[in-house]
Order: C-alpha cells, then sequence, then structure tokens
C-alpha cells in the first residue's frame, strides 16, 4: 500500500493536481480580497473576510475543485496502464484507496495554504480580529465535512465513467445545500455538511449573513453530528467503491 502511495504521489507530481494545490488558494485569497471591498467595513467583533471565506468555499469553490481533483487522478489511467496493474498482479481497490488517500491530502494542502493565506492578508493587511483557534478549527471541520464529497465524486465516476457528469452533478447538488442545511433533513444531504458544521463554528448563516449567538444553528452539536456523519458517510462510500473496483475486477 505504501508503494502504492509513493507511485500516485510521483504521477501527480507531473499532473494538473500538483498545479491546482498552489493555483486555488491564490485565486482564493484574491476573490475573498475583492468580496471584502465591496462589503466596506466589517462590524464590530464580525469578520466579513471570515464570512466569505468559510460561506463562499463550500458553495462555490470546493465542489469544483473536489470534482477535479478526483476526475484528474481518476482519468489519467488509460487502458493499457490498467492491464499492465493487472498483469503485475496489483489489485485495483488498491489503486483506487491510493488515488483516494492523495486527493484528501490535496484537499488538505488545498484549504491549509488557503487558510494561511487568509489569515495572514486578514491579521496584517486588513487588520482585522481573526482567531487563530477560530481558522484552525473552520479549516480542520471544512477538510473532515469535505470527505464525502471526495467519496460520492469517485463513486459517480465509478458509475457514469463521464468527466462532465461528476463536476455537473456536484455543482448542482451543491446549490440547494444552504437551504437543506438549515432544516432538519441537512443529516441526508451530504453536500450540505460543511455549511453545516461550520455555522456554530463561525457563527454565519449558510446564506451567508452574520448569525445571533441566540440563533439555534449556533448550537455545536450539530458539529458533533456533523463531523461524525462525515466520516461515516466517507467510510461507507469509499467501501462501496471498493466493491465496485473488485467486481470489474472479476468480470
Amino acid at each position: 500500500m505504501i508503494k502504492m502511495l509513493k507511485v500516485e504521489w510521483i504521477k501527480e507530481k507531473r499532473a494538473a493536481n500538483s498545479a491546482l494545490k498552489y493555483i486555488v488558494p491564490i485565486i482564493f485569497v484574491l476573490f475573498n480580497l475583492f468580496m471584502v471591498s465591496i462589503m466596506g467595513q466589517s462590524p464590530a467583533g464580525r469578520s466579513y473576510l471570515m464570512a466569505t471565506a468559510f460561506n463562499w468555499y463550500p458553495v462555490m469553490i470546493l465542489p469544483i475543485v473536489l470534482s477535479l481533483l478526483v476526475v484528474n487522478i481518476v482519468s489519467k489511467e488509460k487502458e493499457e496502464h490498467i492491464a499492465l496493474w493487472r498483469r503485475l498482479n496489483i489489485l485495483p481497490e488498491k489503486m483506487l484507496i491510493a488515488k483516494n488517500g492523495m486527493v484528501v491530502f490535496e484537499l488538505f494542502t488545498i484549504l491549509m495554504l488557503s487558510s494561511i493565506g487568509i489569515y495572514l492578508v486578514g491579521k496584517y493587511f486588513l487588520q482585522e480580529e481573526i482567531s487563530l483557534k477560530i481558522m484552525v478549527l473552520a479549516t480542520c471541520c471544512l477538510f473532515i465535512g469535505s470527505l464525502p464529497v471526495i467519496a460520492l465524486s469517485f463513486f459517480i465516476y465509478k458509475l457514469f465513467n463521464k468527466k462532465f457528469l461528476v463536476i455537473l452533478i456536484n455543482f448542482v447538488f451543491t446549490f440547494p445545500s444552504a437551504m437543506i442545511a438549515v432544516t432538519s433533513y441537512w443529516k441526508f444531504f451530504p453536500w450540505d455538511y460543511n455549511l453545516r458544521i461550520l455555522c456554530p463554528i463561525v457563527e454565519v448563516h449558510p446564506n451567508g449573513t452574520f448569525l445571533e449567538k441566540s440563533s439555534p444553528l449556533t448550537a455545536m452539536n450539530a458539529v458533533y453530528v456533523g463531523l461524525v456523519l462525515s466520516v461515516m458517510v466517507y467510510v461507507i462510500i469509499t467501501v462501496i467503491n471498493i466493491g465496485i473496483e473488485r467486481g470489474k475486477s472479476h468480470v
């Protein structure tokens, strides 16, 4: 398994995902600076930068980024490559797990670089009061809350074998997430986990507005439930994906 991860690491160094790791954080920071410049001065004790960072990211940027990470790493394997792996007695499910691990690592890198950029810009350029503790916690929650979408992206690609469908489905399913996240049905819709988990952390409504301290959306129990659900859904869908790979290898 370690060898498979090393192979994927070497292949990714020359692939499009390697560039995405650095391009996405830069675009994200610039985008947030633009949004904050439109909004003006942040209210006392609040940060427009934090609000836009942890609201726009899961709604507009992450669905596309996650789709591209998965599509790029899966689609580069041609039939001759797969045939070679089989001749070498390398199980396809191990390849899938290695690719999954690489996408998870790439997502973590993107989120960390983005958060560092947002923190430095907010703290030293915009002179905003940004809590490092909240920034780290929000980033970790955003990372864990994104895991189900990674697994689902692999599943969609394996099911339809169409790149554009992965991007389209993730993009379309993210649109109603802000509305579903504030209902009792949010637990059944993995695309809104990020938004719901982040509500109590950054105190921002899924629609982008600031929450009052007394709002029920600030209850921390949603964070714990969301994190557990995220890991569970990720593991379950990944196991299903492995089952699909095993089924294909026996055909």
